[in-house]
């Protein structure tokens, strides 16, 4: 029997072989600091043998709480090289999230940006090692002093499919955040899956405008290195300058979330950029407005436009050009064949429910999760099972398919509105309103009704210049809906509360007007 061993496919090990294959090739922009494939390998080596001097062992957990930045991309493939587990955290999550999430994940390293320094003071959690990036605080160890004297040969350890790869902590907006683990055979499925069917490859330039803690963001990312592409990176999403990068670094993918999208279509020099380059758009992380969807298909003539519906936990369905062909725009597609992705909808007594009815959305596929840290009984918690035995991730969305498996996502079941004891869809009355020019972004919630227990009420954020009264806007979309639908009012908002992930939170738009009964609050 021979000896011989395969080579490795996890992602450290193929980036690691870039500094031989291609050294001179840029790899990695971010602001002033351009990367080729030596000087990005010899860096990923460098943070990985200086954690592993300072004592991490396999499986031991990194946490970041940084923007994004060239650092961030180093200590995440860097953290894996080593044998850890990264743990990105969102800086936007309040202080005591933060605090959780970093004890419950066992970290033992923390490496900070200057901008966080005071969150992560005010959570008053202790960690053995901690580590400033762009700064100097008494307690931290200076980002060069913590790199000085680290070699940059590949340190060497031995990394299987099955191990951890990272714990991608969810957004918290409705309750304790949780800790999905994902592994390394995971996480390769996002190059050899997305990557492949986006078409990113080695000649790709792939735009990071989201933050590297976002989970879409490394439906991308991932692609980029471990196809031996180029990663720009955005440390804060500016429209202006997507669209300058776009332009002057040619690049050809980009993953942005609607309200991204939004700010960008709506720049009075938008035709003054030449993004001819890029190739494909995707989104996800909230619905696009139809109004959006229709934009970007006549601005951005040259880019396939890929819209993505899932959960960072582990499942995903898509839709593109050949869909919107078959008239399926609207919808957000079908499970992913490629990664294995099995969708079905459940009723309030876990049955299956038919062809165009409405449950909730559960999914299973390659890319599932291991369950959440530590957390047996959340992770049973967010499990279905098929007649089989198959384990499928509760969505808490509810939506409805059609004959040929395609997916449309009709609201979140605790944002949907029982007026009179009949059942209203925030998505369906918001699809009319956003239909409105004047209108950019629209949400709708229930606020008490002393008749109907609840009733609609839409939040809207005017385009600019619009002159558009409140009463105005509400005859003009009660006139398009049906008479259970028709909201009780709208409201004008400068913007609205977001999670990590870009969604609209709805929890808090609906708290100010449920005050004091809270206890209703769905």
């Amino acid at each position: 029997m021979s000896d011989i061993r395969p080579a490795r496919l996890t992602i450290p090990d193929v980036i690691s072989g870039y500094a031989r294959r291609q050294p001179e090739r840029e790899a990695l922009v971010c602001g002033e600091t351009r990367l080729t494939w030596a000087a990005l390998v010899s860096a990923i080596h460098r943070a990985a043998n200086a954690l592993i001097a300072r004592g991490l062992a396999k499986g031991d957990k990194v946490a970041l709480l940084t923007r994004s930045s060239a650092e961030m991309a180093i200590l995440i493939l860097a953290t894996a090289k080593a044998g850890g587990v990264v743990v990105p955290l969102s800086p936007l999550a309040d202080a005591g999230a933060i605090g959780r999430m970093i004890e419950r994940s066992d970290a033992r390293f923390l490496f900070a940006t200057g901008d966080n320094l005071a969150t992560w003071e005010a959570t008053g959690t202790a960690i053995e090692h901690r580590i400033a990036i762009d700064f100097q605080a008494s307690g931290w160890e200076g980002w060069a002093a913590f790199l000085d004297g680290a070699p940059d040969t590949d340190p060497g350890v031995e990394l299987f499919l099955e191990d951890d790869f990272n714990i991608m902590y969810t957004s918290g907006t409705t309750g304790d955040p949780k800790g999905a683990v994902h592994s390394h055979y995971s996480r390769l499925l996002y190059p050899l899956g997305w990557g492949v069917t986006v078409g990113i490859d080695q000649n790709a330039t792939v735009l990071a405008t989201t933050p590297l803690y976002h989970n879409g963001t490394w439906i991308t990312m991932l692609p980029a290195l471990h196809h031996g592409g180029r990663l720009v990176i955005m440390e804060k999403f500016d429209a202006g300058e997507f669209l300058r990068l776009v332009e002057t670094e040619r690049c050809t993918h980009g993953f942005l979330v609607p309200s991204q999208l939004i700010v960008a279509l709506e720049r009075d020099d938008f035709d003054g950029f030449d993004t001819s380059s890029l190739r494909v758009i995707l989104t996800g992380g909230s619905p696009l407005p139809s109004t959006t969807f229709d934009e970007v298909g006549r601005r951005f003539p040259h880019s396939g436009l890929y819209e993505i519906y899932g959960m960072s936990e582990g499942f995903a369905t898509m839709v593109g050009p050949e869909d919107y062909a078959r008239g399926k725009a609207g919808t957000v597609g079908r499970p992913i064949h490629f990664l294995n992705t099995d969708v079905r909808l459940i009723g309030p007594d876990d049955g299956e429910v038919g062809p165009g009815e409405i449950g909730e959305v559960v999914g299973s596929s390659a890319v599932l999760m291991k369950g959440y840290y530590k957390d047996p009984e959340r992770t049973a918690e967010t499990l279905w099972h098929d007649g089989d035995g198959r384990a499928y991730l509760r969505s808490g969305d509810l939506g409805r398919m059609d004959g040929e498996g395609y997916l449309t996502i009709v609201g979140r079941s605790k944002d949907m509105i029982i007026s009179g004891g009949v059942n209203l869809f925030p998505s369906d009355i918001e699809e009319v309103f956003i239909a409105h020019e004047a209108v950019s972004e629209v949400a709708v919630i229930g606020i008490p009704h002393a008749r109907w227990g609840e009733t609609p009420l839409l939040l809207a954020i005017p385009r600019a210049g619009a002159g558009i009264r409140e009463d105005e806007l509400m005859a003009w979309g009660n006139e398009r809906l049906g008479r259970h639908q028709r909201v009780a009012g709208v409201e004008f908002r400068d913007g609205f509360p977001r999670n990590a992930f870009d969604k609209i939170m709805k929890r808090e738009l609906r708290a100010p007007y449920w005050a004091g009964r809270e206890s209703e609050i769905v």
